[in-house]
């Protein structure tokens, strides 16, 4: 029976070595659950007492059955035991050629720093073909770096190293999530994970991560591939909806009021004057956006980009 349609695709061996523990676990679990209940209705049928002065036969004391359901169960639980085990040091265990990305986790973000010097956030490009460990920890509080289509989950900790790796996997876009609740916007702690041929990789590496994911191309490209890297849509919608930020659709141009009850106009100079002083001008209703490490002409290229958000 195909039951591919209750789980992502797997994109590499060890994906499809961690679904081959789930069924095996699975299906000693459902045979056990079935037999007890057949068994349950069977002897609440034939066994029912009929008299109310008859006894039934006693089992206690039968060394036969106690070592038969002591040894069965005890079996069981060392097959799962050494399955896991083995894929759980083996996952921990990288070869030694493998490519290292050490990823950092942020209310609510992720941050990809590759070996060449470059960083991305929210996007994680690897190539198909490569063996990728992933160093992982977190800048604030506890989070859990999941990529569900390779069946991999690791909890990301402030000052502490964690990691896992991952074998040659199959070219596509795949999710990436946050499995630790860290927080009012953890739903919205999501990134892309793309796995890209080789050729495209080492254009990815020489652009300095800015080719190979979603960049868009127009007005606003520019400022729309920042955004997504600096990690500014994990905190505003690129519509009117209010995450932890205001949402940036449809308000260039019009008014806003600021917290101190004095109102400004939603243009370029004050799009720039939020990102690189947070704290000079807080829209009411709304904290302070931490410091950015964005500068001036990033910031102005943002600033194109929210204007041509409706």
């Amino acid at each position: 029976m195909d039951f591919s349609w209750l789980f992502p695709p797997a994109i590499n061996d060890m994906a499809k070595q961690v679904d081959s523990l789930f069924w095996f676990i699975a299906s000693i679990a459902v045979f056990i659950f079935v037999l007890v209940e057949m068994l349950l209705f069977i002897f609440l049928v034939r066994y029912r007492r009929k008299r109310p002065d008859k006894q039934g036969i006693a089992l206690h004391g039968n060394t036969k059955m106690e070592i038969i359901w002591t040894l069965i169960p005890a079996l069981i639980l060392v097959a799962i035991g050494v399955f896991g085990s083995q894929m759980t040091y083996a996952i921990q265990t990288p070869p030694k050629d493998v490519y290292t990305i050490n990823v950092t986790g942020y209310k609510w973000r992720w941050d990809f720093d590759y070996p060449e010097g470059f960083k991305t956030t929210n996007k994680l490009v690897i190539p198909e073909d490569k063996s990728v460990l992933f160093k992982i920890t977190s800048g604030d509080i506890v989070h859990s770096f999941w990529i569900p289509s390779m069946r991999l989950k690791q909890d990301a900790v402030p000052g502490r190293q964690t990691q896992f790796w991952t074998g040659p996997s199959e070219k596509g876009e795949y999710p990436i999530v946050c499995a630790e609740y860290c927080g009012t916007m953890h739903s919205m702690m999501l990134a892309k994970l793309n796995v890209v041929s080789t050729e495209e990789f080492d254009k990815f590496v020489q652009s300095g991560g800015k080719a190979g994911g979603s960049a868009a191309d127009g007005a606003g490209g520019e400022g729309q591939t920042l955004a997504e890297q600096k990690g500014c849509l994990s905190c505003h919608a690129t519509d009117q909806n209010k995450l932890v930020g205001p949402g940036w659709g449809g308000m260039f141009g019009k008014d806003v009021k600021l917290s101190d009850g004095s109102t400004v106009k939603y243009d370029e100079k004050y799009i720039i004057e939020s990102i690189i002083d947070p704290a000079a001008k807080t829209p009411e209703g709304y904290s302070p956006m931490p410091p950015q490490q964005v500068t001036e002409e990033e910031a102005k290229a943002i600033a194109e980009y929210i204007k041509t958000l409706k």
